[in-house]
């Protein structure tokens, strides 16, 4: 089967004062397509910082990140924005939500920026929102959804140009059990009946152990590589 992404010896330094930090320390690990994987660790263990260089939020110091067959590393900065757009969907914690968006611009928006036609960039808007049970919410503002709802709306919105993987870094940080557990459950989906490839950052042992694959980081050092065999 065909890896998604490949990570090759992935260290990130950077410096604070006359200390120069490690961030993340030699990483490499791959994930074939449609598979899922949990990236487990405590705060400042360096697994946002892994999140960011995988996706191409941040710089490298060295080593490389492979996606789709395409090195990131390779790509300029307007070059790897393109790229993100049709391969890669991100979920965060701070949900960002345009605010004057209504549920379904805030959608629409990242297929009109790759130039989907406005007609089927709103009949994939409408199909995820009632996949997202938010058909009845389209028109509100994010002011107007309580936190689950724009979690919900945050995830259609990163599946809005069908990447080939999601980067969800801590999704149900701010959120209480009953929509920790519905995005959770949304995010398995995407592997195990769509075959989407899934990257969860998180804190939460009980979540990691939703995912087929553990990677535990500590101090930016990847400690141990978990195959749960949940496929």
């Amino acid at each position: 089967m065909k890896n998604i992404l490949e990570v090759k010896n992935l260290t990130k330094k950077y410096r604070d004062g006359d200390i120069q930090v490690t961030a993340l320390d030699n990483i490499s690990f791959k994930l074939q397509e449609g598979h899922d994987l949990a990236i487990l660790g405590p705060s400042g263990s360096g697994k946002t910082t892994l999140l960011q260089l995988a996706g191409g939020l941040d710089s490298m110091t060295e080593g490389d990140v492979i996606i789709n067959g395409q090195s990131i590393k390779k790509l300029s900065d307007q070059e790897i924005s393109d790229f993100r757009n049709k391969t890669m969907g991100f979920i965060f914690q701070m949900i960002n939500l345009q605010s004057f968006l209504t549920a379904k611009e805030n959608i629409l928006v990242p297929m009109l920026i790759l130039g989907t036609p406005k007609e089927e960039a709103e009949e994939k808007a409408k199909e995820l929102l009632e996949q997202m049970n938010m058909i009845n919410r389209a028109n509100h503002l994010p002011s107007q959804l309580s936190g689950g709802e724009q979690q919900r709306i945050a995830v259609a919105r990163a599946l809005a140009n069908n990447p080939k993987i999601i980067f969800a870094d801590e999704p149900t940080g701010k959120l209480d059990k009953k929509n920790s557990e519905l995005i959770i459950d949304i995010l398995e989906s995407l592997s195990r009946e769509k075959g989407m490839s899934v990257v969860m950052i998180t804190h939460d042992e009980n979540i990691a152990k939703r995912f087929s694959r553990i990677i535990r980081l500590e101090n930016g050092i990847a400690k141990k590589d978990s195959n749960l065999d949940n496929k």
